[in-house]
């Protein structure tokens, strides 16, 4: 594996390991690296512990400086597996305050959905790198910090969502502009309407509906500040076929019209631009 300097911050990779796969590096590393496990188990090993497994279930990132000896499980055939050192930027760490496994060993609990979605963003690094993309390196950068916010979902430090609901949630997200309804979502979630129900209130703290209605009004804002889209079009693009019933539900949301709420931050860039554009004064 190659280590990420400062500069790289990311260096991403893949391993396809037999049993015998071994790699010990007694002064650790001065970067993070991250292990995501697609496929049999590899064990991590630490003086005075006892092995610390990873297989698919678990994502395992270790802290700079701490001693390497990690592997394939000598009860697994194999270790295949995403790789990435890290030199994180300051806002990462709070994404890498994972529960301790051992010392300086962090791992987070994860479900098939999560773990896909990480190893898609690692796969994207990769390739941006292997690419020679300009800006790859912020190309890949980026690509790690989604894996990391997947990763995030699933601390139990945070709010862990339950997997249904969050691939109800994506499915929203990729959809807004479509009628959902209680009903056709559970269908998504492969739940029951009352069973997605009260997930959505237990853990978004509010009616799923209620969130569509929240997502959507939030995308109408940021079309309105950004574009000049029409605000038929807008109310089209969020899933409104009425666009005098997208207003009303507009105004209820920010007691502005759209076309009011869109001069009124058009104005406010403008203040801000012109603020900039003024001349320092004093001495």
């Amino acid at each position: 594996m190659t280590i990420a300097s400062a500069h790289d911050r990311v260096v991403c990779g893949e391993l396809d390991e037999g049993s015998t796969y071994r790699t010990v590096r007694s002064g650790g590393t001065t970067d993070w690296v991250l292990f995501v496990t697609l496929a049999g188990r590899g064990r991590f090993r630490l003086p005075g512990h006892p092995d610390l497994l990873a297989g698919p279930d678990r994502i395992t990132a270790v802290e700079p400086g701490t001693p390497h000896d990690y592997g394939t499980d000598h009860e697994a055939s194999g270790w295949s597996l995403r790789w990435a050192h890290l030199n994180p930027r300051p806002d990462w760490l709070s994404l890498l305050d994972w529960p301790t496994a051992a010392p300086g060993i962090r791992q987070v609990e994860v479900d098939d959905t999560v773990r896909a979605r990480v190893v898609q963003a690692l796969d994207r690094a990769i390739s941006a790198r292997r690419a020679g993309l300009r800006r790859s390196t912020l190309f890949a950068m980026n690509a790690v910090e989604e894996a990391l916010l997947w990763c995030d979902t699933r601390n139990p430090g945070g709010t862990v969502l339950d997997p249904r609901l969050l691939t109800v949630l994506e499915h929203i997200g990729d959809t807004i502009e479509e009628p959902h309804s209680v009903d056709s979502l559970a269908r998504i979630g492969g739940l029951s309407p009352s069973r997605l129900a009260h997930l959505a209130s237990a853990q978004l703290g509010t009616g799923l509906m209620s969130y569509v209605d929240r997502q959507r009004m939030d995308l109408a804002r940021q079309l309105l500040m950004v574009t000049d889209l029409p605000v038929a079009t807008i109310a089209a693009r969020i899933g409104f076929t009425d666009p005098l019933y997208f207003s009303r539900r507009f105004r209820v949301a920010t007691s502005l019209s759209p076309t009011a709420f869109r001069l009124r931050e058009r104005g406010r860039t403008e203040e801000r631009q012109a603020e900039g554009r003024s001349p320092c004064t004093g001495s």
